[in-house]
């Protein structure tokens, strides 16, 4: 495993860590003793950084990362997050105070089973309030229930906004080969603030897995939408033919998993890709992308295939 530091904190971060979502239920069924044994087998492969939210199964995920990382707490780093609570069934909590952000942290730190979050972030990608986040996440540090604070966003001005003060640590955005919007702005102003990246669905939501094909169909809460007659369909066909296209790039030995984080990885402003993991297996095999490193010849060529499908979508 590689260790990279983590922006202004100085900590030493594994460059693949582990996306906790899918321990909340909504990629399929996650029983407790499966996230454990996933947890585990995550940090026996160096893993030391695991990124969850209170609302993850409304709170399932928080309580199996807690209990998986019991009796060693001390030598990983918990990443969670605030600002979702209730959306999802339409009851969302309105964070109008820095006292409904308090007690959303008293309730994470409950179910984590930890007297401390090491990093809290804003999980509204555009708080219509941010100030009201970072009074009560510098509150919170000075209190000692968290060590650092960030936000997770697709946007600029929210991330300066949460950084007005200089004092954000990280921001968590979407990147991967299939989602590079974040390289216009996000990444540069990330890398000029010395601030740590956390790079969600590095993967694209399994689909650079390379496990996909055309005919594929999907059960779990959040894929439905590339069903037959789902409004994301025609998109999932054309980027599950990308993938296939991408494996001219790939060298011998390497998998797709390989090329996809080590080309997240590659960018100089990340600090670490945290691609979801439901067994052990899938966190053996995504631990073990982070001793893949990408030449500039390899980058070239995925460089070259997505020119390539670019041109062709405009032509066609």
């Amino acid at each position: 495993m590689q260790y990279r530091t983590f922006g202004k904190t100085g900590w030493q971060v594994s460059a693949v860590s582990m996306g906790c979502w899918a321990l909340g239920g909504q990629w399929g069924n996650m029983s407790e003793r499966q996230a454990s044994e996933t947890v585990r087998a995550a940090r026996d492969a160096g893993v030391n950084l695991f990124d969850t939210a209170d609302v993850y199964g409304m709170g399932q995920s928080e309580r199996y990362l807690g209990k998986a990382l019991r009796g060693g707490r001390e030598h990983v780093y918990i990443a969670s997050k605030v600002g979702n609570w209730g959306r999802k069934h339409d009851d969302a909590l309105r964070y109008n105070s820095i006292y409904s952000v308090f007690n959303c942290c008293d309730a994470s730190l409950y179910r984590l089973g930890t007297d401390y979050i090491d990093l809290y972030q804003c999980h509204i990608r555009s708080p219509e309030r941010p100030e009201i986040f970072v009074e009560a996440f510098e509150r919170l540090v000075e209190q000692g229930k968290i060590r650092y604070y960030a936000i997770s966003t697709d946007q600029l001005e929210p991330l300066r906004a949460i950084n007005a003060n200089g004092r954000c640590a990280s921001c968590q955005l979407r990147y991967s080969i299939l989602d590079r919007e974040a390289e216009d702005a996000l990444l540069p102003y990330c890398r000029e603030n010395v601030m740590g990246v956390l790079t969600r669905g590095p993967l694209a939501q399994g689909l650079l897995a390379d496990k996909f094909s055309a005919e594929s169909r999907f059960e779990d809460e959040v894929r439905t939408k590339w069903n037959p007659g789902g409004n994301k369909r025609e998109q999932f066909e054309a980027r599950v033919a990308l993938v296939g296209r991408l494996r001219e790039a790939l060298e011998p030995g390497q998998s797709m998993v390989d090329l996809a984080l080590g080309f997240v990885l590659s960018h100089p402003a990340v600090t670490c890709a945290i691609p979801g993991m439901k067994t052990p297996e899938q966190a053996r095999r995504n631990a073990a992308a982070a001793e893949w490193t990408l030449t500039e010849d390899q980058i070239r060529r995925v460089e070259e295939i997505l020119h390539r499908d670019h041109l062709s979508d405009t032509v066609g």
